[in-house]
């Protein structure tokens, strides 16, 4: 199986957790206690990264590699697209922040 990681420019990328809900549960080839099984750790790590409380470090992406059969890579270059995604967002909005604080944004009168 391929799968791609997705960097659509009008909309915020998926999250890691999310392609592998979308790919593996939801679609009801593996349980979330099924996955953990396999990659022989705690269901609530899983949890956390179907959540996006818990990112996808390089030993996950192994072990998911294992479990999955999907690339390790796949994985950290996923979760390396939505870091991006979100330090350019937070760049983004400070900027606009600051902007409006230094007199860029009219007031109705």
């Amino acid at each position: 199986m391929i799968l791609s990681v997705r960097v659509p420019t009008s909309q915020p990328p998926e999250r890691p957790g999310q392609i592998l809900r979308e790919e593996f549960i939801k679609t009801g080839r593996l349980t979330q206690a099924a996955l953990a099984q396999r990659m022989n750790v705690p269901v609530a790590k899983v949890r956390g990264i179907l959540s996006g409380e818990e990112g996808i470090t390089a030993e996950t992406a192994l072990l998911l590699e294992a479990a999955l059969g999907v690339e390790a890579e796949f994985w950290i270059r996923a979760q390396f697209v939505w870091d991006c995604y979100r330090l350019r967002e937070v760049e983004r909005r400070t900027a606009v922040l600051e902007h409006e604080g230094k007199g860029g944004k009219r007031s109705k009168s």
